[in-house]
């Protein structure tokens, strides 16, 4: 058996949905992180902390041992919404990815003897992309909501990684497109029309498949405003104490790919 089926064996083990291996050479000149220093400061949901946005200091810095690089992904059905719920410390649903890295990090380091390096998960603090991480693994590829789309789940998962010190054969990407004739239901049931048309920093980029949303239609910043809403709701409770933050997940669960898989209506 090769090192990297034992590898992804033993992440689907430990509770991961799906597993796969990036090339971290490939993932170096992927299209987000080619487009990301392009696209200027931005102070989204998340990378603000003190009224202050996280500093870029150790943006794009890896260490140089990295060569490849394990992505999984947790299944995130439509009947157990409050694992994307944000409690003020994070999310259910990313503390059972931290906790499923963790195992499996150990198991590779004990059992196959490979150095691993946990990432954060913003790309502003040493992470990477995950979706462009995921597409090269073999996961699935990127939909015209700007998502990782998987064949199984949809784009009803998330996702986390980590940094191997090894050379291990890539497991993707692969030949999926449900995107191609579908009638992006995603854009349109929007609340904020984030995807109604390229963002201005993108206007002037080409090779449209590269695109965020594959062509460049999708507004972070009014995808933000969506969930700076969510936010502003959760505190309407009248509780002594806000309740969690539900965020928008429409373009989620109007995506008619794995949908019975992943729990959502048919």
């Amino acid at each position: 058996m090769s090192i990297g089926k034992q590898i992804i064996d033993a992440a689907l083990e430990k509770g991961a949905t799906l597993a796969g291996i990036a090339d971290m050479a490939a993932l170096k000149s992927s299209p987000s992180h080619w487009i990301y220093p392009k696209m200027g400061d931005y102070a989204g949901v998340g990378t603000v902390k003190d009224g202050e946005t996280l500093p870029y200091d150790q943006l794009f810095n890896w260490p140089d041992s990295v060569k490849s690089v394990l992505v999984i992904a947790l299944s995130h059905p439509k009947d157990q919404p409050e694992l994307d719920w944000w409690d003020g410390k994070g999310t259910p649903g990313n503390r059972r990815l931290m906790g499923l890295v963790k195992q499996i990090r150990q198991q590779i380091e004990t059992d196959l003897n490979i150095g691993t390096h946990t990432l954060h998960y913003y790309v502003e603090k040493g992470g990477v992309f995950l979706k462009d991480a995921a597409v090269l693994a073999g996961l699935g590829c990127i939909g015209e909501n700007n998502m990782l789309v998987t064949p199984d789940y949809g784009p009803r998962v998330r996702l986390r990684a980590l940094f191997l010190d090894a050379d291990i054969a890539p497991t993707g990407p692969v030949a999926f497109d449900p995107c191609a004739d579908c009638k992006v239901f995603c854009r349109r049931v929007c609340p904020e029309n984030a995807m109604e048309g390229k963002a201005p920093a993108l206007a002037s980029i080409q090779d449209a498949v590269e695109l965020p949303a594959r062509d460049g239609a999708y507004n972070r910043n009014l995808c933000n405003i969506r969930m700076e809403k969510d936010a502003a709701e959760s505190r309407k409770t009248g509780a002594e104490e806000p309740g969690p933050i539900k965020y928008c997940r429409k373009c989620e669960f109007i995506c008619p790919v794995g949908r019975k898989s992943s729990g959502s209506d048919l």
